[in-house]
This record gives C-alpha cells, structure tokens and sequence, in this order.
C-alpha cells in the first residue's frame, strides 16, 4: 500500500531516504519516549521522508533532538499556555463555573492525554496503536482532523486527494484530541 503511494510522492516533489530498521525505530521510540503507531513504521520502513517540512528522524544530532522533542511538546505547551481559550468538549460533562475548578480540569487532560508524533509542519498522528490513527493539524488551540489516517493524510496534504474526500464518520477518535474538535 505505501510503495504506490511513495512513488506517488515523489513525483509531487517528495524526497524519500531509505527506510528506517527495526533497530532505528526501536532507539527512536526510546530517545523520545514515544511508540510509532503500527502504520507509521510500516511507512517508515519503506521509505524515510526528508522533504523540507518532514522531520529527520534518523538524525541524532543535538539540534535535532531539541528540535523534534520541542516539536512533541508544542501542542501540550500551547494548550497550557492559552488554556482559557479551549472550548469545553460536552463528552466532559457540566463546565465548571469557576475558572481555577476548570482549568485545573483541563490541565488533567492535557497531561494525560495521548503524545502526539510530528509529522509534518504542525500536522501530527496521535501515539496510539491502533490500526487506524487520525492525522491532526495544530496551531494552538486550532486542532483540526487532517486525515482519517496516515495514507489519507498524505494525499490530502499532498494534493493526490480533496480534504473535502475525508470521510470524517470513518475516524476512530483519539483520547482528548478528538475532545477538542
């Protein structure tokens, strides 16, 4: 399924290394504390996305690190940062009235919910193993589904399909992201 959609790709301009080995995944997840979601590395191990905009995985250098790990902590910081300013998820029963018994709700949730893995820009895939894990575009407090899973949301980022062709019913939610559309 990944082959096609590379070659499709690249001939929208993306530039692939090869992919990346078991071992690499592995030192990856432990580096950043993260799990890849089982189609991430199934994409990964074909082919290494290294296109402006992607984030170099392979590289361990220092400035990446502190790059990609500020990239993972990004969405939890703004949230944070501009707490006032998420609207309240009805899934969450009755909105507290005072300020501090809310926020002080909302922290909770933001610090347990699922990490989040970058995957391009300011798109990311939820760390959750499911078979099927939504791509989210986040700016702030902006959290938009951006693909019903990885391969829809490489088309639609990419130009080989509508966001208007994403099947929104077909999204298996993701703890507390999904919450904040």
């Amino acid at each position: 399924m990944y082959k096609e959609l590379i070659l499709k790709l690249e001939t929208k301009g993306i530039k692939f290394e090869k992919g990346l080995t078991g071992e690499e995944i592995l030192n990856i997840e432990k580096r950043y504390a993260i799990l890849f979601p089982e189609e991430l590395k199934q994409f990964f191990s074909i082919a290494l996305p290294i296109s402006d905009g992607f984030y170099n995985w392979r590289n361990f250098n220092d400035e990446n690190v502190r790059m990609i790990m500020r990239k993972i902590e990004t969405p939890f910081l703004d949230l944070k940062e501009y707490i006032d300013e998420i609207y309240w998820c009805d899934d969450w029963g009755e909105e507290p009235e005072n300020i501090e018994a809310r926020n002080d709700f909302l922290m909770k949730k933001i610090n347990t919910a699922p990490k989040l893995i970058p995957m391009y820009s300011h798109r990311y895939i939820a760390n959750n193993q499911s078979i099927q894990n939504p791509v989210f575009s986040i700016h702030g407090t902006d959290v938009i589904y951006y693909g019903e899973n990885l391969k829809s949301y490489l088309e639609i980022e990419f130009g080989i399909k509508e966001y208007s062709d994403m099947k929104i019913e077909n999204i298996i939610p993701v703890s507390f992201w999904s919450d904040l559309l």
